[in-house]
């Protein structure tokens, strides 16, 4: 009955999400196509949930062969403390293209609630700093006296974030919004229409289910849904075979814009490779050579029992 109850308040949530389309933004956080090896990317409920001082890091690096193309980098670094009911971590983001750049730090926080033998529900908080940086020199304008394209912005702002997380031994269901604050950012003087940015909340939904197929071959389907305030919903279709805990191979269809493809290898038992490569499907596949990310990420498990096979 609880479990039921659970599931129904986080359909009623994303039943929300999707509803509040309208005008289109950017996306403003970074975008990365193997956030299913670091959930707490997105959502810092699951801070501490691997049982292991957990670090990590990804690179991306977006649309190549396009002049403004962006790139991403992201660090974190979490373990659980507290009998492993509370979960502490850090994350660090670097997100930057020819004309922005946005530097980031989070401090984040969770506690996890046992709900059932084998289920947890957690709820986390993250705070820190971001730093918007914009270069409007470096715009190709036709009028280059014009004084909307004359100056820069360089403004840090705080915010903050909140997510919860449900699992069991082979399902979870997460719901968060890293970003709560819209905060406003001006540059040193109002000359037209780009005098001001405004940085709008997002808003994630991620659910998956493990298949075990055999004793060494494993099936994740699992669904990501990214909402924006004032922008179309996106989503991730995913599908991951895990062979033996020594690799992981699957795709992923990203809603009008990309095919994904993800490998993951396990180097040692405590170090883990991956790659992912996105054939862009979108208009911009014109001029874009496709997407490259790469994830590394060390895991220290203070209990060497910890190290068993995870699959979220």
């Amino acid at each position: 009955m609880g479990i039921d109850w659970l599931k129904s308040v986080f359909l009623i949530c994303i039943v929300m999400l999707l509803s509040g389309t309208g005008r289109l933004f950017s996306q403003q956080l970074p975008l990365f196509s193997e956030y299913m090896f670091n959930t707490m990317e997105i959502n810092p409920a699951y801070a501490g949930f691997r049982d292991a001082l957990n670090i990590t890091t990804m690179f991306r690096k977006q649309w190549t062969g396009f002049k403004t193309a962006p790139q991403s980098t992201f660090f974190s670094a979490d373990m659980p403390v507290s009998d492993k009911r509370v979960g502490l971590g850090i994350k660090l983001t670097d997100d930057r293209d020819e004309i922005n750049k946005t530097l980031g730090a989070q401090a984040v926080y969770s506690f996890k609630v046992p709900t059932g033998a084998y289920s947890n529900l957690s709820f986390g908080i993250q705070g820190g700093a971001y730093n918007f940086k914009t270069d409007y020199t470096k715009v190709d304008v036709i009028d280059i006296n014009d004084p909307s394209f004359s100056q820069h912005l360089n403004s840090t702002k705080l915010n903050f974030g909140t997510g919860v997380f449900f699992n069991t031994e082979k399902f979870y269901l997460g719901l968060s919004s890293p970003n709560l604050i819209r905060n406003n950012f001006k540059k040193t003087n109002n000359t037209g229409a780009f005098s001001e940015l405004k940085q709008q909340m997002h808003i994630y939904f991620n659910t998956g289910y493990v298949f075990e197929l055999s004793s060494d071959l494993h099936f994740k389907p699992s669904v990501l849904v990214r909402g924006v305030v004032g922008s179309p919903v996106s989503y991730d279709i995913n599908s991951n075979f895990w062979i033996a805990d020594l690799m992981s191979v699957g795709v992923s269809y990203r809603n009008q814009t990309a095919i994904v493809g993800i490998i993951d290898l396990k180097l040692l038992p405590e170090l883990r490779l991956g790659y992912a490569y996105d054939h862009v499907t979108s208009r911009y596949n014109i001029v874009s050579k496709g997407s490259h990310e790469v994830i590394l990420r060390y895991e220290f498990s203070f209990d060497r029992t910890s190290l068993s096979p995870r699959y979220f």
